[in-house]
């Protein structure tokens, strides 16, 4: 029996304060989350073919989940900026003439998976649950490395986008191949990381395509490196398993982020006066643009070549475009900033961005953490146009966002007596 309590702890984690049934909800949105892409391609290969709708209704669940979470207490800040930011898009919508979903769905994410974060989880919780998020993905990682041939045959990651419309069907250019596009590299291209070891091939695991595996590798090395030095163990842990993803999916971004991370770990960093990183979205545009007026280049599948395409159409944007009025409807492919501007718009972008930086972590570590994501979102947007909405990565990220603001800041229900600080146990133990 005390075996399997502590199976069920490590599966379903404890956090402090918190109802049980709030936890277990909490640790199945989170899962669900993480899974529910690769739990429809496998229903898709081998059950019964999987359309955008079942795509659309399963996130909504999820989403209906955590606000069940979130109505047990109701944060006043966090009906504040969705209300402001609901107002907003509803007034782009009658300015375009048009509603835009996506705006709504892309919104809500970091919303109410922060909410979920900040009420239920705390570091501990957050901890075991990434532990076991990092288990199952590198699991299903060697399934996909070494057993490619079943792990095809449970996933036809090429037929589940085509038949959601994001890929056309004679596209493929690996034969006999049913990964994803980006599942192979292109003759002439090929890998970075171990070519000679992996060939051409870029894994995806549970996640589907290999830029999601990269995006979640630097976030679990963000929340390792964030920690204390005296639980370097933990940040052991999180820094191989992101190197082992990395090296996986052949993941450029993700190998120049991490490293630029571990450097910012070495830096005093992670004081609260340590503000400056609110503006890296501001100076990772500004690079796009001096990239697009002044380089002499063309569109090219190598990094600097993607960044010269999303400086070139940054600088094509006009008034319209800033303000979500014009173009939120073009697809821009990888162009992170370019999507985000002309879909949410600027004022929104900002009212949004804001909040993040007005938060008060619970201690030294949330600070780094956040710095840390922050130099996520403003590189993934150099070089991706959807990553940093998808679901998969962008429920967990926006939920370590929360647990790392933690509940220090909460008010004490009524009538309960307010809990002894640390400090002042000490105090009395002193005594």
């Amino acid at each position: 029996m005390q075996s399997f309590a502590n199976i069920r702890d490590f599966i379903f984690p404890r956090s402090a304060g918190v109802s049980v049934p709030a936890e277990r909800m909490t640790s199945w949105i989170l899962m669900a989350a993480l899974l529910y892409q690769a739990v429809l391609c496998a229903v898709h290969t081998n059950v019964h073919a999987i359309s955008t709708a079942g795509v659309m209704f399963s996130e909504f669940v999820i989403y209906l989940l955590c606000m069940v979470v979130l109505s047990k207490n109701i944060r006043l800040e966090l009906v504040a900026v969705a209300a402001l930011a609901a107002a907003y898009l509803f007034l782009l919508a009658i300015m375009r003439n048009q509603l835009d979903p996506k705006g709504f769905r892309d919104v809500m994410i970091p919303i109410l998976f922060y909410g979920i974060g900040r009420q239920v989880g705390d570091a501990r919780y957050a901890d075991r649950l990434l532990k076991l998020a990092v288990l199952l993905v590198l699991a299903f990682g060697f399934l996909e490395w070494f057993f490619l041939d079943i792990y095809s045959r449970v996933f036809n990651i090429f037929s589940y986008y085509v038949n959601q419309g994001g890929l056309a069907a004679g596209s493929n250019w690996a034969k006999d191949s049913v990964l994803g596009l980006n599942g192979i590299r292109p003759e002439g291209i090929g890998r970075t990381i171990l070519p000679a070891l992996l060939g051409s091939h870029r894994i995806s695991s549970i996640f589907l395509e290999p830029v999601s595996l990269g995006n979640f590798a630097v976030i679990i090395a963000a929340w390792g490196l964030s920690k204390r030095r005296e639980e370097f163990k933990d940040t052991i842990f999180f820094l191989l398993a992101a190197a082992l993803m990395i090296v996986m999916s052949d993941s450029r971004y993700g190998m120049i982020t991490v490293a630029t991370l571990v450097v910012l770990r070495c830096l005093p960093l992670g004081r609260s006066g340590n503000a400056w990183p609110i503006v890296l979205p501001l100076l990772s545009a500004l690079m796009l643009l001096l990239i697009g007026a002044f380089f002499d280049g063309r569109y090219s599948d190598s990094f600097l070549g993607r960044l010269y395409v999303s400086g070139r159409t940054l600088l094509g944007l006009n008034i319209g475009m800033l303000l979500g009025l014009d173009g939120y409807n073009t697809n821009f492919g990888d162009m992170g900033y370019p999507s985000l501007l002309t879909r949410l718009g600027l004022p929104l972008c900002v009212l949004l961005w804001v909040p993040l930086w007005m938060l008060k972590m619970e201690d030294e570590r949330g600070n780094r953490f956040r710095i840390y994501i922050t130099l996520y979102i403003s590189l993934i947007l150099c070089v991706s146009g959807t990553s940093l909405f998808a679901l998969k990565t962008a429920g967990i990220l926006w939920f370590l966002v929360g647990c790392a603001a933690g509940k220090a800041a909460d008010p004490a229900p009524a009538g309960a007596a307010a809990r002894p600080s640390a400090k002042t146990k000490e105090q009395n133990n002193a005594y």
